[in-house]
């Protein structure tokens, strides 16, 4: 008897742990099932709420502004730097120039680049506009930053949805463009009409980027006004001024962004002999600067072989080259 009673436990926890398999492999089944009937799209906004809270990884000590950040990539980035290798200082240095070419009691607009679209539901990849980018260090669509003595800078912020975020991740918002890209002010950009056109109203001369013109402040009642009394500049003169003479910092990233591309060449062309193809060319050419830590391509390969090397905007990349071209290659 005293042999049989260890046994009869054993059997015992070998049921209960076959009753456990087969609860959570119910439970599973059951789970699947509610999704099913259940869609996301159909979940109310407090239940994504709840979903987005508990199921999203997420942890105090990193704060996700939807761009790259000291906290969230320190493999990318040191502590005070907006973008690689350029910090809130530099930002605020830039700002400061700009400021200094503009007359007195003007006002300066620059739109974000607009998320431009592939297809109904895929978007390209963005580039951000490079006069925004420069003022401000965001990398994302939606905001407009407003640059005067009055205000320094002061930027509209887009308030992404729940589901916005559930799609496309965290975006920077009010407490971003405070704490990480070092406002001065911060709006929802709801507040855009209300708040931009006091600004506007206030101001002898308006200035703005003619190539990233937003509806969101041209077509305010102020801003139209301004137009018909003559009052609206083009503030790329400004710009284009500040950003000819480069800082220290982006001689720097010139000459990293210049060893990377050499780098890539270098290893292209000695996989030319392997692969005589244009298109493949092009992918080796991407790849190499890509796994040198570029973030992209200042534009598409163009890689031209025999007379397809003579055409100087070449983009198709999609012909074989035969032995003996002569190969173009630029970036």
């Amino acid at each position: 008897v005293l042999d049989l009673v260890p046994q009869s436990r054993r059997r015992t926890r070998t049921r209960n742990k076959k009753q456990e398999t087969r609860n959570k492999k119910k439970e599973k089944r059951n789970n699947m099932q509610a999704l099913r009937r259940n869609p996301l799209h159909r979940i109310s906004p407090r239940s994504l709420n709840q979903v987005v809270k508990t199921s999203a990884y997420s942890t105090k000590k990193i704060y996700d502004a939807g761009q790259p950040t000291p906290t969230t990539h320190p493999q990318l980035m040191k502590e005070g730097e907006i973008t690689p290798g350029i910090t809130s200082e530099e930002y605020m240095q830039r700002r400061k120039k700009l400021l200094d070419f503009l007359p007195e009691n003007s006002l300066a607009i620059v739109a974000a680049a607009p998320t431009k679209m592939m297809t109904d539901v895929v978007p390209y990849n963005f580039r951000q506009d490079a006069d925004y980018l420069y003022i401000t260090g965001c990398q994302q669509p939606g905001g407009v930053a407003v640059l005067g003595h009055d205000c320094g800078l002061c930027m509209f912020m887009p308030e992404p949805s729940l589901q916005d975020v559930l799609w496309q991740g965290e975006v920077a918002g009010v407490d971003a463009a405070l704490d990480i890209f070092k406002a001065d002010l911060a709006y929802p950009i709801s507040r855009l009409p209300e708040m931009l056109s006091r600004m506007i109203e206030s101001s002898s001369i308006v200035f703005h980027n003619v190539k990233t013109t937003t509806s969101s402040y041209m077509e305010l009642e102020a801003y139209r006004k301004a137009v018909n009394n003559c009052k609206v500049k083009d503030f790329s003169v400004y710009t284009h001024e500040a950003r000819l003479v480069k800082s220290p910092a982006e001689l720097k990233l010139m000459r990293d962004s210049a060893s990377i591309a050499c780098q890539a060449l270098i290893h292209t062309m000695l996989y030319s002999k392997l692969f005589p193809d244009e298109g493949m060319l092009s992918a080796k050419f991407e790849y190499e600067c890509r796994v040198r830590g570029a973030q992209r391509m200042a534009f598409n390969p163009v890689v031209g072989g025999g007379p397809n090397g003579s055409v100087i905007h070449y983009s198709r990349n999609d012909q074989k080259i035969e032995d003996g071209d002569f190969v173009v290659l630029t970036d």
